[in-house]
């Protein structure tokens, strides 16, 4: 019988690179906004209320991997006051 951790690393080993590549895009973005909360003393519900957001949406952009648009990642860089992700020039 299989561990959990053998278990889990033989389900990541048949994820395509594309789809690795998004989840580790997410996360990225999930802590840079985690950190800037944290930089800036403002609580998910501080955020929330900043966007015209439910608590509940802000918390599922953290705590889950959601799809970000450019719509929501714009909105989030301008609520908080700091870019999410800057592109090579």
């Amino acid at each position: 019988m299989k561990s959990k951790q053998e278990w889990f690393e033989s389900k990541v080993a048949g994820v395509s690179p594309e789809i690795m590549s998004e989840v580790q895009m997410s996360a990225d973005i999930i802590a840079r906004i985690d950190a800037i909360l944290k930089e800036k003393h403002m609580t998910q519900r501080d955020l929330a209320h900043k966007m015209g957001k439910s608590e509940a949406v802000v918390s599922r952009w953290i705590t889950g991997f959601p799809n970000f648009t450019l719509r929501s990642l714009s909105q989030l860089s301008v609520a908080l006051g700091e870019p999410l992700i800057k592109l090579a020039e």
